[in-house]
């Protein structure tokens, strides 16, 4: 099984994929963490994602 990654992690592997500061790919990850709960109920998805 793979090992977890840390939330600091993800963020630089994100702003490396997109070419952004880490600072703006944790701004753009935690307004989609936010848009996400706040649609869950509704069930949250992101058309042409996995």
């Amino acid at each position: 099984m793979a090992k977890a990654l840390t939330k600091s992690q993800i963020l630089t592997q994100v702003a490396e994929g997109a070419g952004i500061t880490k600072k703006e790919a944790t701004a753009a990850v935690e307004t989609l963490v936010a848009l996400s709960y706040k649609h869950a109920k509704n069930g949250f998805t992101v058309p042409g994602l996995g």
